[in-house]
Order: C-alpha cells, then structure tokens, then sequence
C-alpha cells in the first residue's frame, strides 16, 4: 500500500462547513496511509501574540460558519456508499503553539458563559519532547493530542457548519481518539470524502469552555481502509482498552440512549449477546461519558472494557 501526502494549503483546506458535494483533493485506494498536516482555528490564523480583541474580529469575519479549519476531503476509490471507513490512527505530531478561549456573551456556549461579561484568551507553549505544558506556574498539563474532526460526507445534501457532529463524524470531540484508537466511520457517499482537522492538544470530556487545547498537527498519519458492510449507524472506536459508541444529539438524553443502542448491537454482533443480556452488561459495566456539551448536538460515548469481553470473543469465534 503506499503513502499519500496531504499539506495544509488554502486549497486543500476549507473553513468552518461540511458539505457533500465538495470535491476531492486528493484520491488514494483502499489501504494506503495518508499523511496530512492540520492548520489551527480560523485558517491558522491565531499566532502566540494574538490578543482576545484580535481573535473576536476573526470570529465576526468568519461569523454564521465554523471555526476548524478542515483539511480534505480525500476520495477513496474503493468505498462505496453502505459500507464501512476504518480509520487507524498511526501518529500524531503537534505543531508549538496551543491556546484556550473562554467564550462569552449570549452565544457563547461554555457552560460557565453566564460567569464571564467578557472572555479570555490563554496561549500555550506545548513542549512536544517532554509532552507537556505549563497552565500556570507549577501546574504542568500533560499533553494527548487528538484530531477533534475526523469525518466523511454527510448523507443528507447541502452545506452545513462544522460544529455540530453527526452519524457522518465530523466534530466528534472524544479525547479517546489518540494514536493507537480506530475509529470506524459509516459510509454514505461512494467515495467517502474523509476529511481531518481540529487538532487538540489535549481536551477533558466535556470540554466545558467551548474549545480544548486548540493547536495544529505538522503531521497526523492515518491508514483508511474500507470494510465491504456498514455495522452501525454512527461511528464508534476501539482503542487498546475499549469499545466505544457515540451519541449526538441536542438533548444529551438522547445522546446517551444512541451511544448505548449502538453498543448493544456491537455485543448482540460481535459477541454473541442477547440484546437484553448486552443491555444489563451495559448497566453493569459500561460507563457513559459527556464527550462534549458545547456544540449544539451534545456528544456522549459509552466505553466498555475489551478485557472484560475476552471469553466471549473465544466464544463467538467457535
């Protein structure tokens, strides 16, 4: 399989929307590793001296869109619509500089908002040798970068913001999502239409200002491959530890009953599960986690241990 290159340029990278009917980029096949880089917030135009004045005219000339810069979308020859885009997440190379923005005023979506007549803005030095960074003097942060937008065309037509996820991914917002995570993606056009962006420095569940440690990636290598079926509606993920499953919604109930639907599948498909014995292993052992309240469509993802399922695995292979 071979190695395609992706740079971050103003014509490999678009601002803010999402939309079916953008053209590739790029075309690669059905198992090659794709190396793309990411710019930050804004078409990357956030620098370490930009003040908070500064970075609100940005957000008004680019108001009524997104702010993530997203590179792509990348054609996959073999994907066809109903199957399945397998994303393995290789590595991930931070760029220097990360920053923070407390938003405020009426649209602000922090759910600390109400606190804050006017925001803030903190910049990071991120030390990519020891994987660290300095909060205030003292309190290091450990740094676990991850790509906050990874996704495939959507399957309704029409141009939409990057800010609220979806089934198609987009702005997932799940820290679990570092190198050695794949991540599977339902397919809805031929083609697929990948795209990337967003990079983060390191985020908690929820990610509660409204933004993490927004940052840029100088390199994040990824291998797409395309499975012939698609197994669930939404994406979900499998790291080391875990399977995953995620919810979008605007009622975070709602989320949570998507992210836990899908899980009880996975286990009725993939390990021979009743539907209701999945669902009391679910109560027993999953556990439900906020991957973001700021969005719009609030993010949930339920995890289940892999270790846990091991004898089941041998059981469903006889």
């Amino acid at each position: 399989m071979a190695t395609q290159h992706l740079p971050a340029r103003a014509d490999t990278v678009r601002v803010g929307v999402i939309d079916r009917a953008f053209a590739p980029v790029l075309e690669i096949d059905d198992g090659d590793e794709l190396v793309l880089q990411t710019w930050g917030l804004w078409g990357h135009a956030v620098t370490p001296q930009t003040t908070y004045a500064e970075l609100l005219r940005l957000r008004e000339r680019h108001a009524g869109v997104g702010p993530h810069s997203i590179t792509g979308p990348v054609r996959i020859r073999q994907a066809r619509a109903g199957m399945t885009l397998q994303v393995d997440i290789l590595e991930l190379q931070l760029g220097p500089h990360g920053f923070n923005l407390i938003s405020a005023g009426p649209k602000a979506r922090g759910l600390l908002a109400h606190e804050y007549e006017v925001g803030e803005l903190r910049h990071f030095v991120l030390d990519t040798v020891r994987m660290q960074t300095e909060l205030v003097p003292g309190l290091m942060l450990p740094l676990r970068p991850f790509l906050g937008i990874m996704g495939v065309a959507p399957a309704e037509a029409g141009t939409r913001s990057s800010v609220e996820p979806g089934e198609f991914g987009g702005n997932i917002d799940c820290p679990d999502l570092v190198v050695g995570t794949t991540l599977f993606l339902p397919v809805w056009v031929d083609g697929a239409l990948f795209y990337a962006g967003d990079a983060h420095a390191a985020q908690g569940c929820g990610e509660v200002t409204q933004t993490a440690l927004e940052a840029s990636f100088e390199r994040a290598r990824l291998r797409l491959q395309v499975l012939p079926q698609q197994r669930l509606h939404r994406p979900h993920a499998q790291t080391a530890q875990h399977l995953i499953t995620m919810g979008f919604h605007p009622d975070l109930r709602q989320a949570a009953v998507q992210a836990v639907d899908d899980m009880v599948s996975w286990l009725c498909t993939d390990y021979r599960l009743s539907r209701s014995e999945a669902y009391v292993l679910c109560s027993l052992q999953a556990d439900l986690l906020i991957t973001q309240a700021v969005n719009g469509h609030n993010g949930v993802h339920a995890r289940v241990a892999r270790g846990l399922l091991a004898p089941l695995a041998r059981r469903a292979s006889v």
